[in-house]
C-alpha cells in the first residue's frame, strides 16, 4: 500500500462542477493535465484511495485549476463528499527531475527539506507562490513564514532520494524575516 510520503501532492478538490459529478481541482503543478493519468489517489481520512479517470477526464480550466471526471461518480451529491480532499500521484508516475532550474517545475519541491549553505536545515517547503513570474519557495521557520526566491543562481544541489534541496539564500534574507 502506498504511503503519502511516496506520493506527490498534485492538488485539492475545491468544488463541484455541474450536476454530473465533475470536480474542480486547485492544482499544485501541471502534472494533472500534462500526464495522461488513468487514476489518482485521493486522501480520504488519512488513507489513499485510488480513483480511475476516463480518457479525456481531465480538462484545463485556467492556470490554477482543472476539471476532473472520476469513473462511476455521476451525481453532484457523490462529488460533494470529495471537496477538501487532497489528490496524490505516485512518485513513479511523476517525471524525473531535471538538472536545470529553468526546466524544473518548482511545485515538485513541496515537502522537500530546505538546507541553507550558511544556516543549515531551515524546514520543509510548504508551498510555492508565483508573484507575476517571480516564483518563491514558502518555508516556515520558527513559526514565521519565509519567502525565498526560486532562482537558478542560488541552487547548490537537489537530492531527490532524500527529498532535500540545498541553496545559497541571499544574504540577510532569512534574518530579515526572523528579526523581532
Amino acid at each position: 500500500m502506498l504511503k503519502i510520503e511516496d506520493c506527490f501532492l498534485a492538488g485539492t478538490f475545491t468544488k463541484t462542477h455541474g450536476v454530473k459529478g465533475e470536480l474542480v481541482v486547485k492544482k499544485n503543478s501541471d502534472l494533472l493535465e500534462k500526464n495522461k493519468l488513468e487514476s489518482v489517489l485521493v486522501d480520504i481520512d488519512g488513507g489513499l484511495v485510488p480513483f480511475f479517470i476516463p480518457k479525456k477526464g481531465i480538462t484545463l480550466r485556467n492556470h490554477s485549476s482543472v476539471r476532473i471526471v472520476i469513473e462511476d461518480m455521476n451525481t453532484e451529491a457523490k462529488a460533494q463528499r470529495f471537496i477538501g480532499c487532497d489528490i496524490y500521484i505516485p512518485m513513479k508516475d511523476v517525471p524525473d527531475f531535471v538538472e536545470e532550474a529553468d526546466d524544473l517545475d518548482p511545485n515538485l519541491l513541496i515537502g522537500f527539506l530546505y538546507i541553507d549553505k550558511e544556516k543549515g536545515e531551515l524546514g520543509k517547503i510548504d508551498d510555492i507562490q508565483d508573484y507575476s513570474g517571480n516564483v518563491v519557495l514558502v518555508i516556515t521557520v520558527n513559526d514565521q513564514e519565509v519567502l525565498i526566491p526560486f532562482a537558478e543562481d542560488n541552487f547548490i544541489e537537489i537530492d531527490e532520494e532524500n527529498k532535500t534541496i540545498s541553496m545559497e539564500t541571499p544574504d540577510g534574507l532569512i534574518d530579515m524575516y526572523l528579526e523581532e
